[in-house]
Order: structure tokens, then C-alpha cells, then sequence
């Protein structure tokens, strides 16, 4: 999710930002405020998530599945998608759905390379999400980023992937040796210091900017950016993966309504409402999520293949087909997305 096109809307002396739906809905769910609230609960509880825990696994249901199930929901339903992306819209999913089996039928090292790329490739997708929507509230509240200004910005969001690439406990973790991650020299500094600077540089870029009036990033922008950081670098591994799922799904699920509603209602001929559209949209998305992460796995059980393995390679194949499709939908040059980031309400004229 990568913004690429110029400011339209006039600026804003302050920097909270142009909302999509309004500052309680965006700062929570799309800005991650709510991820803040409830991490410190649970971090100043010391609450650890538990494998069998049935309440996270309802989360990443509604959370998680749901929203990669999003992208491919919001793929079909744009006009002329399979004119436009014949590959990714017919070929794509019947490549992905190869891979996965071949992957059982070959057994390792194959499985573990294709889960590994998914366990790399995760924490970059989230970071360059948190870069798209940061420079998205940009354009939409007035700002004007030059190439070298989105180039800093895209740097600072990479920040908690470069973490993860050190942790033993991540994808790379798959690929190299165990004895790498002992004797990387100064790997544990390293990471801290990655760490401190997650944190630190997202506010000293949105300090610089400030000082640069037309570089300027609303507060949101720097929020949705801490928030990344926030997911990944303050829990334990396992945690971070799961904090991160849950959070940014939700997040992905409430921009990608946004735009779905916005779509439809351009679209649409008929007098429904915004809420039609997107309970319909979700519950699709729902729905297509408990298929392909539930049901998909159990059809290669019933084939003879391990349930576990099965669930393991259907989820990493998931995710990569989501980063796939996303970076064709979201993008904004020449496509209505564009219209929708800059499309902001004009206050009515005070008498």
C-alpha cells in the first residue's frame, strides 16, 4: 500500500490530519491507538498469549482471516479485474494452490523455504503498510512529499522489518544455522538499538517535517508509523507475531472497507447505504477467510497429508497471495483510489 501521486487538498495548520471517517474511528482502529491500550494492559500484566487460547483464536478469525481474505475480496469486485490483471486474477491462484501441493508431495526442504519466505516477507508487508498509509493521511491532509522526503519516510517504516531479520526466532531463522544468531557479533545491540529507533526515529522525522511546513506529516501519520514499531519490537517474538496479526488486520479491514464503500457507492445505481456495503463486505470476507485457512487445510488432511503441515503451508501461501494482490490494488496513479485519498469533504460556509 504505497502513495504516489501529489496533494490536492488544501493544508491544514493542524497537523491532526484529514480523517476518512472521523478521529475516534481512524486514530483507533487504522491509526492503532487501540493496539496502544491494550498492549499495556496486557504488557504491565505480563499476560503471555497461550497457544490453545480460544479468545485469540476467534481474534485472528475475525481479525486476521478475514483481512487477507479482504484483498482478494476487494480484487474481484473492482471493475474489469480480469481484463486488466488476467494473471493475478485467474493464473495467480491456481499457481499458489501448486505451489502448496507440491510443497507436501516434496516434502523438505521446500516446505520450510516457502513458510520462511512468509515469515520474511510479513513484517516488510506490515511495514510498507504502515508507509502507504502514512503518506496516504499525508496527501489527503494537504501535504506535498518530494521523492527524497517519501524515500526517508519508507526508511524509518523499515526499521522493525530489519529487526526481525536479527531475531533468531523469525523467518530467517528458517534458512541459517542456529550457531549464526550466536555468534552475529553485537547482534543483541543491534537489536536494541534498532529497537530505540523504531521508536525514536518516527518522531524525529515527524519533528523534521514539521520545520519543512510543506513536508509536514499529520499526527496520524506518525501514530500509524509507532504503531508498527510498537507491534513488533516490545513483545516477544511470538507475542510481536500475534500482536502484529491481530492489530494490523484490523487496521487493513478498516481502510479497506473505507475504500470498498467509497467504491461502491460511485458505482452503485441503487440507494443503499454505506452500512450495506460493508457488512456485506466483511461477512464475505468472514466468510472466505474460515474457507481458506479452515477448510483448505482440511481438504489436504482428508487427501492423506498432516493437518499440521497442511495448516502451516495453506497459511504461508495466504499471506504471500495477499502481498501480491495488494501491491496491484493499491495503488493510486491513474486509479480510483486516488480519488477516494484526496476526496475530502469541503466544510460548509459559515454566515
Amino acid at each position: 500500500m504505497d502513495g504516489a501521486v501529489a496533494g490536492t487538498a488544501p493544508p491544514r495548520t493542524l497537523s491532526l490530519g484529514t480523517m476518512f471517517v472521523g478521529p475516534l474511528f481512524d486514530y483507533l482502529l487504522i491509526g492503532g491507538l487501540l493496539s496502544w491500550a491494550a498492549g499495556a494492559v496486557l504488557f504491565f500484566g505480563g499476560y503471555n498469549f497461550p497457544d490453545n487460547d480460544p479468545f485469540l483464536w476467534w481474534a485472528i478469525l475475525v481479525s486476521n482471516w478475514a483481512h487477507f481474505a479482504a484483498s482478494t475480496v476487494r480484487l474481484y469486485t473492482r471493475p474489469d479485474a480480469v481484463k486488466n490483471w488476467p494473471v493475478l486474477t485467474l493464473a495467480f491462484p491456481v499457481i499458489a494452490v501448486a505451489v502448496v501441493t507440491a510443497a507436501l508431495i516434496v516434502g523438505e526442504p521446500f516446505g520450510r523455504y516457502l513458510f520462511a519466505l512468509y515469515l520474511v516477507w510479513s513484517p516488510y508487508h506490515y511495514s510498507r503498510q504502515a508507509y502507504g498509509l502514512s503518506v496516504m493521511y499525508a496527501y489527503r491532509s494537504g501535504g506535498e512529499l518530494e521523492a527524497a522526503g517519501k524515500r526517508l519516510i519508507l526508511w524509518v517504516c523499515l526499521l522493525p522489518f530489519f529487526w526481525t531479520l536479527l531475531h533468531p526466532d523469525g523467518g530467517m531463522g528458517l534458512i541459517l544455522p542456529r550457531t549464526f544468531y550466536a555468534a552475529f557479533p553485537f547482534r543483541q545491540p543491534v537489536m536494541q538499538a534498532l529497537t530505540v529507533l523504531s521508536l525514536a526515529a518516527p518522531a524525529a522525522l515527524w519533528l523534521w517535517g514539521r520545520s519543512r511546513r510543506a513536508a509536514a506529516l499529520p499526527l496520524i501519520s506518525l501514530v500509524v508509523i509507532v504503531s508498527n514499531a510498537i507491534w513488533w519490537t516490545l513483545f516477544n517474538y511470538f507475542n510481536a507475531f500475534v500482536w502484529a496479526t491481530v492489530f494490523h488486520g484490523l487496521q487493513y479491514l478498516a481502510i479497506v472497507s473505507i475504500f470498498h464503500v467509497k467504491d461502491q457507492a460511485r458505482r452503485s445505481t441503487t440507494a443503499r447505504g454505506w452500512f450495506f456495503h460493508t457488512a456485506t463486505f466483511y461477512v464475505t470476507c468472514l466468510i472466505l477467510g474460515w474457507v481458506l485457512f479452515f477448510r483448505w487445510p482440511q481438504a489436504y488432511w482428508l487427501l492423506g497429508f498432516p493437518i499440521v503441515q497442511s495448516g502451516l503451508l495453506v497459511t504461508a501461501i495466504i499471506n504471500i497471495h495477499h502481498f501480491v494482490v495488494d501491491a496491484f490494488i493499491w495503488k493510486l496513479r491513474r486509479d480510483p483510489n486516488y480519488q477516494t485519498v484526496v476526496d475530502v469533504p469541503v466544510p460548509a460556509a459559515s454566515h
